[in-house]
């Protein structure tokens, strides 16, 4: 798996600009996140963290075995790291520490990781496995989903 390092020097100057202006943007709210209001979660999460994370072919890791073998229009990418989750790990980190940009750069990209899978499979078989309790372990959701996929690298 690539190190955040690794992963910045494959994105395009638009891709660099995006993931900046999230962090910054992040940077500059964390102090209005409530963890007691968890369904304010989404506005970070599908808003900042889906636009500001890069999402190109070289942060895809792996591919489910129904999606191998199904039409690309009935495919998607999974988020692997939820957005949501991420951006709750980053607001809560920057209520305790004075994370920098860069740092906050990092996370995002060490949590940008995608895997293809069927339109069904994310909408139907992941929804319904998430567990509240381990929302952060995509290799608990997809056993759990009983989705089974081959990795890329």
């Amino acid at each position: 798996m690539l190190t955040a390092n690794e992963k910045r020097k494959l994105l395009t100057d638009k891709q660099k600009e995006k993931l900046r202006l999230a962090a910054q943007m992040l940077k500059a709210t964390a102090k209005l996140y409530d963890k007691n209001k968890p369904n304010l979660l989404p506005l970070w999460g599908g808003g900042i963290i889906t636009h500001g994370q890069p999402q190109n072919k070289d942060f895809i890791i792996g591919i489910s075995k129904r999606a191998a073998k199904a039409d690309k229009k009935e495919t998607t990418k999974d988020h692997l790291y939820r957005v949501t989750e991420t951006a709750k790990v980053i607001l809560t980190r920057l209520q305790k520490e004075n994370l920098s940009v860069e740092e906050i750069e990092n996370i995002l990209l060490d949590r940008s990781m995608y895997m293809i899978v069927t339109r069904s499979e994310n909408s139907v078989d992941l929804k319904n496995a998430k567990d509240p309790s381990n929302e952060d372990d995509w290799k608990a959701l997809y056993k759990k989903a009983g989705i089974e996929y081959t990795l890329y690298k």
